[in-house]
């Protein structure tokens, strides 16, 4: 899988992580307001969708990393962020993600250093 495809996948999935927390969180709210039990349910199943897809971001986030800094910028670190990095929505990886799927490139939180979404071809060592 190529970076692209990788950093991409992940940030959708991050994208869509975080829907669907907000949305079994609004089931989940309603069904305790109005006492229904099948909303309960309809929560509870989207909080399993949440659960799988939390799983599924990690492992393909892990190997999309920055470039500079090599510090996986998808998946959730404790690593010290950039005196200058932004969040979006109080979320350093929402931020990168949003980035990465509406410009086509993001800033690294840890180095702050602006990356694009490209993909580099090899250099023939050969001819040199």
């Amino acid at each position: 899988m190529t970076d692209v495809i990788r950093f991409r996948l992940a940030a959708v999935l991050l994208i869509a992580n975080f829907i669907f927390a907000l949305i079994a969180a609004g089931f989940l709210f309603r069904s305790v307001l109005v006492f229904d039990h099948q909303l309960t349910l309809i929560g509870l199943g989207y909080l399993a969708l949440v659960l799988i897809l939390l799983v599924a971001q990690w492992i393909v986030a892990s190997g999309a990393s920055c470039p500079l800094c090599r510090t996986p910028v998808l998946a959730p670190k404790l690593c010290t962020k950039h005196r200058r990095a932004r969040s979006f929505l109080g979320s350093y990886r929402l931020r990168v993600a949003t980035s990465i799927l509406c410009t086509n490139q993001f800033r690294c939180p840890y180095c702050n250093e602006p990356t694009g979404m490209e993909v580099r071809g090899r250099v023939d060592r050969s001819r040199v």
